[in-house]
């Protein structure tokens, strides 16, 4: 297993390069984009080109966030790849294969997480389980350089960090989180405008969305597991598209006495997706673990294959169990 590396050695390997490709896990969420683009303006302000590439579409409100506008979406890497580049970046991908992409492998790799779990594909891994955010590592990475970033990086990583702390109120939004958040803000970030994006720009079809997830909530364990889910049907009702399930998972959070939220999406006749959000030290990362997923205590992911149903069965015992042992 690779080791760890600290930001001057990230740093080191970074001034090498003549040009990188940042990637990012599929579904990129706010943390995965806002880290993507202030790496790159990092990347750039050391004479490095970049390209900027996701798998999948950007939640429809960051599509307007700050440097977003330089982002590709592709089902395949740059034709100039691998022969043009001798860095890949990743942002928050515990395993390479959550990029969605191939043949990455082809460059070295600096990966940058700060999930539990990292398999420690890269030549050099970055990596911190204790960071709020990945954009607070790469926050790291600009006062390590000296580097000042501009007024749009410090808001593409103030929306890494706030995104991933849930606008500051889930259990990592520690004391470096607020500081971090301090000095993105005197470098200029831009707080009002990352809220109105992320809680303020939905889809018409996103809407009519949530009102179709709502219609399917069911409470378990005495009301402290709520359970919702949107099929292929619901999307066409909806007119949605599969990036407008964006903030879903957290209404019912807003339930009193709810403890584990579990919202299950499919969007065809392929896999179900599974995302899990839960309170205090109640740990859906195990759950998610089990069926080979990922995240955090209290946000985590995965992945299970058949139908919504065959997936709420199989889900649902471990999440009561959770309950139970608490």
């Amino acid at each position: 297993m690779n080791r760890d590396h600290t930001t001057v050695e990230v740093l080191k390997r970074l001034r090498r390069c003549s040009r990188v490709l940042i990637t990012g896990h599929r579904n990129p969420d706010g943390d995965c984009l806002g880290s993507a683009i202030g790496f790159a303006e990092l990347a750039g302000k050391l004479g490095i080109e970049t390209s900027i590439v996701f798998r999948d579409p950007l939640p429809f409100g960051l599509r307007e966030l700050p440097g977003a506008e330089a982002v590709i979406i592709a089902e395949t890497l740059p034709e100039d790849f691998p022969s043009h580049y001798d860095l890949v970046a990743t942002m928050e991908c515990p395993g390479l294969d959550r990029t969605g992409f191939d043949s990455l492998h082809s460059v070295p790799i600096l990966n940058i997480d700060h999930h539990k779990a990292n398999d420690r594909f890269g030549e050099l891994n970055f990596l911190d389980e204790d960071s709020p955010a990945a954009g607070e590592m790469i926050w790291r990475l600009f006062e390590e350089a000296p580097v000042q970033p501009s007024p749009q990086a410090a808001t593409a990583l103030f929306a890494a960090l706030s995104t991933d702390t849930g606008d500051f109120r889930y259990s990592n939004a520690t004391g470096n989180a607020f500081r971090a958040a301090a000095e993105m803000v005197e470098w200029g970030a831009d707080p009002t405008l990352v809220s109105e994006l992320v809680h303020e720009r939905r889809t018409l079809g996103s809407v009519r969305l949530l009102a179709e997830a709502l219609s399917t909530l069911e409470m378990h364990s005495s009301n402290q597991l709520a359970v919702i889910e949107v099929g292929p049907e619901a999307f066409a009702r909806a007119g949605a598209q599969g990036s407008d399930t964006d903030q879903i998972v957290n209404l019912p959070r807003s339930i009193s006495g709810v403890e584990i939220v579990a919202f299950l999406k499919q969007t065809d006749s392929g896999a179900v997706r599974i995302s899990l959000r839960s309170r205090g030290t109640i740990d859906v990362r195990s759950v998610a673990v089990s069926f080979g997923g990922g995240g955090h205590t209290n946000a985590a992911g995965c992945s299970i294959d058949g139908d919504l149903g065959t997936a709420r069965d199989a889900l649902l015992p471990g999440l009561k169990a959770l309950l139970e042992n608490n």
